[in-house]
C-alpha cells in the first residue's frame, strides 16, 4: 500500500560532463547528468548476481539523495512532537526500505534512458530538471522531472515526477493514510517498513541494513 520509490534515476542517459556551470540551472543539469552516468556505469560494470552491484548502488543512493530530508518530508505533520530517537529510527527504516527497493529494481533494467531537456529555477536552491524516458529505439515512454535542492553539500535529489505524479508527495499521502489508520504511531510505520525491507531482502537480517 505504500508506494515504492522509483529506480528510474539509474536509467538516465549518460552524457559528457558539461563545462563549469555558469548558472544554477546548468549546475542542476550537470548534477543530473553526472548522476546518470554513474548509475549506468554500475549497471554496465556489474552483473545481476554480483554483490558489488548492490554495494555500489547503496553508496550511490546515499550520495545523491538526502534521505533524511526526504524521510522527514514523507512523514509529514506526524513528525511534529515526535522524539528525536523515534525520528532517527524512522529515518533509518525509511532509508533501508528505499535502498532495498532500488536494489530489487536493478535487475529490471531494460535499456531505457532518460533525456534531460531543460532546467527551471524555482529559486537559487530549488531546481526543476525536466526530462523524458525513452526506449532503446528512442521512442518516448513518459515525461518526467527531478526536483533538485541545493544545500551545504551541493545539489541532492529530493523528488521525481513521472507521468505527472510527484512520487515523494504521493508517498507522503500514503504514509498519512497508514498513520491515520494506526493511531498516528510512527512505530507502527517503522515496523511496516522493516517488514517490507525484510521481504525485499529475504537472505539478510532486516535490522542490518542502513
Amino acid at each position: 500500500m505504500v508506494v515504492r520509490l522509483t529506480a528510474l534515476l539509474v536509467f538516465l542517459l549518460p552524457a559528457m560532463a558539461l563545462p563549469a556551470a555558469a548558472d544554477p540551472e546548468q549546475e542542476a543539469i550537470a548534477f543530473v547528468r553526472e548522476g546518470v552516468s554513474r548509475g549506468i556505469a554500475i549497471l554496465e560494470e556489474t552483473g545481476p548476481d554480483d554483490p558489488a552491484r548492490f554495494a555500489r548502488f547503496r553508496s550511490f543512493v546515499h550520495e545523491i539523495i538526502d534521505t533524511r530530508a526526504l524521510a522527514l518530508f514523507v512523514l509529514g505533520p506526524y513528525r511534529r512532537g515526535a522524539e528525536r530517537a523515534e525520528l532517527d529510527a524512522f529515518v533509518g527504516s525509511f532509508t533501508a526500505y528505499a535502498v532495498a527497493t532500488y536494489e530489487t529494481r536493478l535487475n529490471g533494467y531494460g535499456g531505457q534512458t532518460i533525456e534531460v531537456t531543460d532546467a527551471i529555477a524555482r529559486n537559487d536552491r530549488d531546481m526543476l530538471v525536466t526530462a523524458r524516458i525513452v526506449d532503446r529505439t528512442g521512442a518516448p515512454l513518459a515525461d518526467m522531472a527531478f526536483r533538485i535542492l541545493k544545500g551545504p553539500e551541493g545539489f541532492r535529489l529530493f523528488d521525481v515526477q513521472v507521468a505527472g505524479i510527484w512520487l515523494a508527495v504521493e508517498q507522503r499521502n500514503q504514509y498519512a493514510s497508514f498513520l491515520a489508520q494506526n493511531g498516528g504511531r510512527i512505530t507502527a510505520l517503522i515496523d511496516y517498513l522493516d517488514a517490507q525491507t525484510a521481504a525485499l531482502r529475504p537472505d539478510e537480517a532486516a535490522g542490518s541494513q542502513s
